[in-house]
């Protein structure tokens, strides 16, 4: 073997080996740029995600801020009908039929607004259960006077008052919260 290498001359060792070193710099080169576009791809592929989710959860905040103004319309329709029977301008009755007519035609689902703020908007829960909880005190004062009504007291005089003021509590609240969900929005 050592007869074969002696017999080759010295300029063709120096082409072989020019040889070796161009294949070896041209395959470095090939891994080097293999790795520097799969890492770009990576980055990419994160980039586009990470945008698609911000997409989906704006589509989804924006979803709720809806959901949210049509809640609060039934409220306030309820509200102002109920403030009707407290004054004695209509009868109990009327008004449980007309909160079941505006019931069948506008349906608040309480369940996706739920979801949504439970996975898209946890940031706004505190805010939200603000509004849960002037919700239970002027439900607490209709009960009231749904009770004294039962008993024969038509008059609700004395529940105006607390009941406009907890409206007026629940307002302050939602545009709180809807202020806070237009933000997260943005941002997202």
């Amino acid at each position: 073997m050592l007869e074969v290498i002696k017999l080759v001359d010295a300029k063709s060792w120096i082409g072989f080996f020019g040889v070796l070193f161009g294949a070896a710099l041209g395959l470095s080169g090939v891994v080097f740029a293999n790795r520097s576009s799969l890492l770009r791809l990576k980055i990419q592929l994160e980039t586009e995600k990470d945008r698609e989710h911000a997409q989906v959860k704006r589509e989804r905040l924006e979803e709720l801020y809806v959901l949210l103004s049509q809640w609060v319309n039934v409220f306030y329709s309820n509200f102002f009908k109920l403030t009707l029977v407290m004054k004695g301008e209509i009868e109990y009755n009327q008004y449980l039929d007309e909160i079941i007519e505006d019931g069948q035609s506008s349906k608040v689902d309480f369940q996706r607004i739920e979801m949504i703020l439970n996975i898209y908007g946890r940031e706004l829960l505190p805010a939200y259960k603000d509004v849960l909880k002037c919700r239970g005190k002027i439900n607490e004062i209709s009960g009231a006077h749904k009770e004294d009504y039962k008993q024969g007291k038509f008059d609700g005089e004395k529940y105006l008052e607390p009941y406009t003021l907890v409206h007026t509590e629940l307002d302050l609240r939602v545009q709180k919260l809807k202020k806070q969900l237009a933000e997260l929005a943005v941002n997202a």
